[in-house]
């Protein structure tokens, strides 16, 4: 299956969009920098079925009230990170403006630390609550198509930062390692910034998973 990529706003910021599954038009959504809209509309997308965020961080939440007014789509997020999608005030001291807010969504509720199944539109996703990062991250994993929605949890040659507001190195770390290195090593990764990669690259050279 073709997956939708789109890359903008001041901090290059990645959106991924699949075919939403049966029974559902239109695709699923993950993460919303600035500009998707007008992408999506280039794309000649007309449906969006759900907007997913990976995590509640402004640069992936930036222009998400304007995919819910736009699209009437639902909107999931884990619960540690309403917070931000509901009040991105906060954000303002960062990146000098004001955020329209995300006042309706569904709650991605998981283990602590743990995975799940999650069902949007029609497909079915292994998710994982990969705190450490941010402390609502969820990696999103397609076995069928075995491609995996990493958010800015790992990144090629790298993993999210975790000097941020509830940020963990010890915790993004073990998160990865249990969760995510885990998966088939012919794993494509798409992470939330930069190149994709696959589990087996990371394995082998990620020098911030090395033991």
């Amino acid at each position: 299956m073709e997956i939708g990529n789109y890359t903008g706003g001041s901090f290059v910021t990645h959106a991924y969009w699949l075919e939403a599954g049966e029974g559902y038009e239109g695709v699923i959504l993950f993460d919303a920098p600035q500009g998707i809209v007008e992408a999506l509309e280039e794309a000649g997308i007309e449906k969006v079925a759900a907007l997913v965020l990976t995590h509640g961080h402004f640069d992936h939440m930036w222009d998400g009230a304007k995919v819910v007014e736009k699209f009437n789509c639902p909107v999931y997020i884990h619960p540690d990170d309403v917070e931000m999608i509901e009040n991105p005030g906060v954000f303002k001291p960062w990146i000098g403006v004001e955020l329209e807010a995300i006042p309706e969504h569904e709650l991605i509720v998981l283990p602590e630390q743990g995975s799940a199944y999650f069902t949007v539109a029609g497909r079915t996703f292994q998710a994982a609550h990969v705190p450490g990062h941010c402390p609502g991250s969820v990696t999103f994993y397609d076995e069928g198509e075995k491609l995996l929605i990493a958010g800015d949890t790992l990144f090629a040659g790298g993993i999210g930062r975790w000097d941020l507001p509830g940020g963990s190195m010890e915790l993004l770390v073990k998160g990865i390692k249990q969760h995510l290195l885990s998966l088939p090593d012919d794993t494509r990764v798409y992470p939330g910034h930069g190149p994709d990669t696959t589990i087996a690259e990371e394995k082998l050279t990620n020098p911030f998973l090395q033991d």
